[in-house]
C-alpha cells in the first residue's frame, strides 16, 4: 500500500474515473471473483469496489448521486428489457398461487425504486400488471423494472371482469 505518495484529482478527474469504474463494476461477474473482460490481466471486485468507496469519500455527495442516477436509468431504460430471472419466478409463483408480492419497482423519472405490494393479475416477461395496494388500482408494470420481489401468504383474487387489454 502507497501512503506517501497522495494523489489529487479535480472534480471532473473524479466524476471521470467514478463513470469509469462504475461502468466497469456493472459488465463484471458476481462474488468476489475476477473480472473477465478485455483486460489482459483481470481486475478483482475487491479492489474495483475499494477504488469506488476512496473515490466516493471524496466525490460530492450531489455529483456520485446523478452519476448513480444515470446509471440505474440506463440499467432500466425501456430499450432495455433484461428480466431478473430470479424475480420473474417469484411472480410467476406469485401468480400461479394467486400470492400477494412485495416489489421494488424502479421509477424512470426520479430515478429511485419504491416499495409496493402488488396483486399479480397478468404477467409477461414485457409486463406485470395487477392491484398495487400503494395506489390503490390496477396498474402496469415494466417487468424489466421490478429489481426485487418477495412472495407473501396474502391471498387474492383476480376480479372477473379483469380484461388485460383495458391496460
Amino acid at each position: 500500500m502507497i501512503k506517501d505518495n497522495k494523489l489529487s484529482f479535480n472534480e471532473e478527474e473524479l466524476s471521470a474515473a467514478y463513470k469509469i469504474i462504475k461502468d466497469y463494476e456493472k459488465d463484471a461477474s458476481e462474488g468476489d471473483k475476477e473480472y473477465y473482460d478485455t483486460y489482459e490481466k483481470p481486475i478483482k471486485r475487491k479492489v474495483v469496489k475499494a477504488i469506488l468507496n476512496k473515490i466516493n469519500i471524496s466525490l460530492p455527495k450531489e455529483k456520485k448521486d446523478r452519476i448513480d442516477k444515470d446509471f440505474l436509468r440506463k440499467k432500466y431504460h425501456t430499450f432495455n428489457n433484461d428480466v431478473d430471472e430470479k424475480v420473474y419466478r417469484i411472480i410467476e409463483k406469485a401468480f400461479s398461487e394467486l400470492k400477494t408480492i412485495e416489489i421494488k419497482y424502479f421509477n424512470m423519472e426520479s430515478a429511485e425504486f419504491s416499495k409496493r405490494k402488488l396483486d399479480v393479475y397478468y404477467k409477461s416477461r414485457r409486463y406485470t400488471i395487477g392491484y398495487c395496494h400503494l395506489r390503490k388500482e390496477i396498474r402496469n408494470f415494466r417487468t424489466s423494472r421490478i429489481a426485487f420481489a418477495k412472495l407473501t401468504n396474502e391471498p387474492y383474487k383476480i376480479p372477473t371482469d379483469f380484461d388485460k387489454h383495458d391496460y
